[in-house]
């Protein structure tokens, strides 16, 4: 009799904290698989970068010279999409904020963007996704996170570009 209530009580146990530890495991193994895909992404570009971070499946970085800023965003189905925007083609940079009211007329965060705005109209301007509700369930900071890549990016755009007068 005690050992099989024994056996039931750490049957019990393992049901409910296994899927627990499942969960985690799992998170921490595509973390890492990401982050092992940005670093090779990023040593096969030959940029070296001041500011970068990895977030859930994107990346982001300025290099250290503040003339490339980089996005990659990591798909499922291995089709990464790289952008290498010029700091020098940008004009301005924008937070795009986009919401939506719920059921019970309560507005909720649809998508977060930073856009880029280039100097000649003819470049069709370029939005960056940080955070869409249709891809995560729930924003883990990105608002803070956009917030301090635009100021990143302002700082850049605002410098002064030096040049070399001829004697």
């Amino acid at each position: 009799m005690k050992t099989s209530l024994i056996i039931i009580s750490v049957l019990l146990v393992l049901c409910v904290f296994l899927p627990f530890i499942i969960f985690i495991y799992n998170g921490t193994k595509n973390t890492s698989s990401i982050k092992k895909q940005a670093k090779l992404l990023i040593q096969n570009n030959g940029i070296t970068y001041a500011h970068k971070e990895i977030w859930r499946k994107n990346f982001i970085g300025i290099s250290n010279d503040n003339k490339i800023i980089t996005y990659i965003k990591f798909n499922s189905d291995k089709s990464n999409i790289i952008d290498n925007i010029n700091s020098n083609d940008i004009k301005q940079c924008n937070i795009i904020k986009n919401y939506n009211n719920g059921a019970n007329k309560v507005p909720y965060l649809k998508s977060l963007g930073l856009e880029f705005i280039y100097k000649s109209s003819t470049s069709p301007n370029l939005i960056i996704t940080f955070f869409n509700v249709d891809d995560d369930l729930s924003e883990d900071f990105e608002l803070q996170r956009i917030e301090k890549w635009q100021a990143l990016i302002k700082n850049i755009i605002s410098e002064p570009q030096i040049t070399k007068m001829a004697s």
